[in-house]
């Protein structure tokens, strides 16, 4: 088996071997924060798939070089977040500052 067959989507964060090994990553390639191995090759033994793992990660990490540096611009709260969490927060929102909102006392222990 060739561990070096490998093509990258940086934009994705994936690599696929040529056997079907499918690695996704996020994060910055070269430091991912996560990584999604899929099923190994059922012909490989567990030290070649730790062989393919560490090989795709390079391969990864090679080719991200010359690519856009999309990554450190995701960072941002923002863009992580998503859509069901911006809906949410807009709904909690809406209701904290409905009008119609009952006013109920507040307890206090100051006198």
């Amino acid at each position: 088996m060739d561990f070096n067959d490998w093509v990258a989507d940086v934009a994705a964060g994936t690599a696929t071997h040529a056997s079907g090994f499918i690695l996704r990553i996020e994060g910055n390639p070269r430091d991912p924060s996560s990584v999604d191995p899929g099923k190994f090759p059922l012909e490989l033994n567990f030290i070649d798939q730790a062989r393919l793992l560490r090989s795709g990660l390079e391969f990864l990490a090679k080719a991200s070089n010359g690519a856009s540096e999309t990554w450190k611009t995701s960072n941002r709260v923002d863009d992580i977040k998503t859509a069901a969490i911006k809906e949410r927060e807009a709904q909690a929102k809406r209701f904290a500052e409905n009008p119609d909102k009952p006013k109920r006392s507040v307890l206090s222990l100051k006198k």
